[in-house]
């Protein structure tokens, strides 16, 4: 309508102008003020439409935002618990590590980082952050009142910055013996579901192993009351070097070799067998997700079928399957975003590569085709 009502006012100027060179001089005056006119509110119009066009697309694009609904949350929430159970016998700090790999990978963030809690001194937490082998690293102090870190710590529960990022305390028994710094989620995620699933780690972690500062029961007075101040010195972590990887079991191209690499990192020596339990895990998963997804497909369920696909696409980028994470992200986009688009072809090219992944895994694990 906007862009209609312009183009009228540009063709009464043209042609008023017209007008005013080729009839009476008399009204050559009067026909040039209303072609001046008539251009002006051309060009105002013009700019009026071409600023709501773009208002509009920007709401557009908010609306398609990615999104982690209830039932997304809670796959996730079992892969982390498998995760960090299965580094759980080598410390809290190990499994925060381990913890911290699976919130990245499983939410699209650019980075998360363990902290050792070293000393509090109110209004100051000493913290200590750790390497990805588990080694000491940089030495800083961040206020209890201001940082989401410090936060986190004087309440015992997640935090969340003003940019989106969170801090992610992590107990052992009643003392928080790490802290868990992680990057804005590239994909959104209702707050309060976030933060339900980041205060699990503390059923899922029933540790009594951390060293360093001990809080206390809180007070009401403040935080100065709430913590004692410790001059425990933990001792720092030894760090191990990797294994050549020939050594261990090799994986056909399609798992990717670095993000296997670094679940490796998080148990180098390969004692608590870290990346087979998470390669069986992810075998258990998709053993349960293909019924559905067939189910779905054949009862023509686009819902589940994008569930599915959603759910296989942040596991598979998790151990490098990332073809497959790819595929997972067509099939989902398709259903998502509702185009018209036939399933039949991206959703046997999903399985297809499903299926070589887990013959993949199942060679890693020695258990044959």
């Amino acid at each position: 309508m906007l862009f209609r009502s312009s183009r009228i006012l540009f063709w009464i100027a043209a042609a008023a102008a017209l007008t005013a060179l080729a009839g009476p001089a008399r009204l050559a005056t009067a026909l040039t003020a209303v072609a001046g006119v008539a251009l002006l509110g051309a060009y105002a119009l013009a700019r009026w439409a071409l600023q709501r066009e773009r208002d509009v697309a920007a709401s557009d694009d908010g609306a398609v935002t990615a999104a982690l609904d209830a039932a997304a949350l809670a796959e996730i929430g079992e892969r982390l618990r498998a995760a960090v159970t299965a580094a759980a016998g080598e410390g809290a700090e190990a499994a925060a590590r381990a913890a911290a790999t699976v919130l990245r990978a499983e939410l699209g963030a650019r980075q998360a980082t363990v902290h050792r809690v070293r000393e509090i001194a109110p209004p100051f937490v000493t913290l200590v952050t750790l390497a990805p082998d588990g080694g000491a690293g940089v030495e800083h102090r961040v206020r209890l009142e201001r940082s989401p870190l410090g936060v986190a710590l004087r309440d015992g529960r997640p935090a969340r910055g003003a940019a989106g990022d969170w801090a992610v305390p992590v107990h052992a028994g009643e003392r928080c013996a790490a802290l868990i710094e992680l990057g804005p989620p590239a994909l959104q995620a209702d707050e309060a579901g976030l933060a339900d699933l980041f205060g699990a780690l503390r059923d899922i972690l029933p540790l009594d192993d951390a060293s360093g500062a001990t809080p206390t029961a809180r007070q009401a007075e403040g935080c100065e009351r709430q913590y004692l101040r410790t001059s425990v010195d933990p001792d720092s972590l030894t760090a191990c070097a990797v294994p050549d990887l020939p050594t261990r079991p090799t994986a056909p191209t399609v798992l990717d070799a670095q993000a296997l690499g670094r679940l490796r990192e998080l148990d180098p020596k390969g004692e608590s067998q870290l990346i087979e339990r998470v390669l069986r895990a992810f075998e258990t998963s998709a053993t349960r997700l293909l019924p559905q997804l067939e189910a779905a497909r054949a009862g023509g369920d686009r819902n589940g079928v994008r569930h599915v696909a959603h759910t296989l696409k942040s596991s598979s980028a998790s151990i490098g399957a990332l073809a497959l994470s790819q595929h997972c992200a067509a099939v989902e986009a398709i259903v998502r975003e509702e185009r018209a688009d036939d399933l039949e072809a991206p959703l046997d090219a999903l399985l297809a590569e499903l299926a070589a992944v887990r013959q993949a895994i199942r060679a890693m694990l020695g258990e044959g085709a």
